[in-house]
């Protein structure tokens, strides 16, 4: 009791103490001042850490120390990758930029060498690894124990059987032959060269990148960028100029170039559905994920959740259990949980017009952060307005009526 109650008159005295004794209080003010400098400090350093590492930001020290430098190492001995080359030069920092705001990848960066390219990073073997177990799947994928327990690499008709068993299990297809050769010499292995089992493991890291063999077996069509090359567990793609680097800020695009690059995105989600033996779906739709070349190519830049219907179906019916429709869906491609039987519906129940008039043109998108819409505007006609809320809630929406819409909105700035 009696600490209970001498406790505040302490605390009491010594504040009035500091208050009537100048020369204390100028040195209390000061400590106070070190040790609040000092905090933030350290939470400035703690916080830009974790943005770091999560690749909310970065910078190009980070891009040099964390991967540049640990890839070259590696590949110090010589390597017949052409981006090893390039990458691995003296005043390469001067030529990389970074990007933000890439949560599903361990680095993106621009390499400008006279010709941009955008490098992006699988996920790396350690990162795969789940706390408490051991990770032997991908050293079964690449290679054998003979009964004498050596390891040893497969021949080169195994290593292609294997490729295309893998292909054929993630497409859901039979895949054409140049398909299996694309990946077999961008991998540069079976070229003459000793084998080796780091180079084994590193394509398989590859392979299994999403976006990666995406990229590949959709090559021919032109509606994604090509891989133009490998070093280690990096690739190279083709650069497309973002519609926006940052969404967060307002276009200043005029409103004539505005509804022409609407009219480009429109085009590319009509094509999505019948240029391949089945629609493919956008399930990751933002703002810079559409890119335009030089020429006026539009493309869509992240290919991480790209999938073909069959593909998107067989996710959904994977889900063992669902208590709601969230549990059915990836991403931006809404599924149905069937509540009698707790079973995902094999269907999406949205479109990807939907999403590109709800998350593009209009810029809504679900969580903290409000985006600005690219058909947003005070020159917004009313039919457009309300073609624009219809296309986001209603799938009977088509591509054909929006552009009908866009049409008119474009033909009008010529009167």
């Amino acid at each position: 009791m009696k600490i209970t109650f001498f406790l505040p008159c302490c605390i009491a005295r010594f504040i009035e103490d500091i208050i009537m004794n100048k020369r204390k209080r100028r040195k209390c003010m000061f400590w106070t001042g070190v040790v609040v400098s000092i905090t933030m400090v350290v939470a400035v350093v703690a916080v830009r850490d974790m943005l770091l590492a999560s690749s909310l930001i970065c910078t190009t020290s980070d891009i040099i120390s964390n991967h540049i430098t640990p890839l070259c190492a590696e590949t110090s001995s010589g390597s017949s990758h052409e981006l090893c080359w390039e990458l691995c030069v003296d005043d390469v920092a001067s030529r990389i930029s970074c990007h933000t705001f890439h949560l599903n990848k361990p680095a993106v960066f621009t390499l400008d060498s006279g010709n941009k390219k955008v490098i992006k990073s699988a996920i790396k073997l350690e990162d795969h690894k789940i706390p408490g177990e051991e990770v032997s799947g991908e050293e079964e994928e690449v290679y054998w124990k003979s009964k004498s327990d050596q390891k040893y690499l497969p021949s080169k008709e195994d290593f292609i059987s294997m490729v295309n068993i893998y292909v054929k299990n993630f497409i859901g297809n039979d895949i054409s032959s140049d398909v299996i050769n694309k990946l077999v010499n961008l991998s540069k292995l079976y070229q003459g060269q000793k084998e080796s089992l780091d180079c084994h493991r590193n394509f398989w890291l590859l392979l299994e990148d999403h976006e990666f063999l995406t990229s590949v077996i959709f090559e021919k069509l032109r509606i994604f960028p090509s891989i133009l090359g490998t070093c280690g567990t990096y690739y190279a793609m083709q650069y497309f100029e973002p519609l926006t680097k940052n969404a967060m800020r307002p276009f200043k695009l005029t409103w004539r170039n505005r509804i022409w690059k609407a009219l480009d995105i429109l085009r590319y989600i009509s094509h999505l559905e019948s240029m391949w033996r089945e629609p493919l779906h956008l399930c990751d739709v933002k703002h810079d994920h559409f890119g335009w070349d030089h020429e006026g190519n539009l493309v869509f830049l992240d290919l991480d959740a790209v999938m073909p219907e069959s593909s998107l179906l067989r996710t959904m019916e994977s889900t063992p259990h669902c208590a709601d429709n969230d549990d059915c869906s990836y991403f931006d491609c809404k599924g149905r949980c069937h509540l009698r039987t707790s079973k995902c519906e094999l269907e999406r129940t949205n479109t990807n017009l939907q999403v590109v008039c709800d998350k593009v043109f209009l810029g809504n998108m679900e969580g903290f952060f409000s985006l600005y819409g690219l058909l947003v505007s005070q020159e917004t006609t009313e039919e457009l307005v309300e073609a624009l809320e219809l296309c986001k809630t209603n799938r009977g929406m088509t591509v054909d009526g929006m552009m009908d819409v866009l049409t008119r909105a474009s033909n009008a700035l010529m009167y």
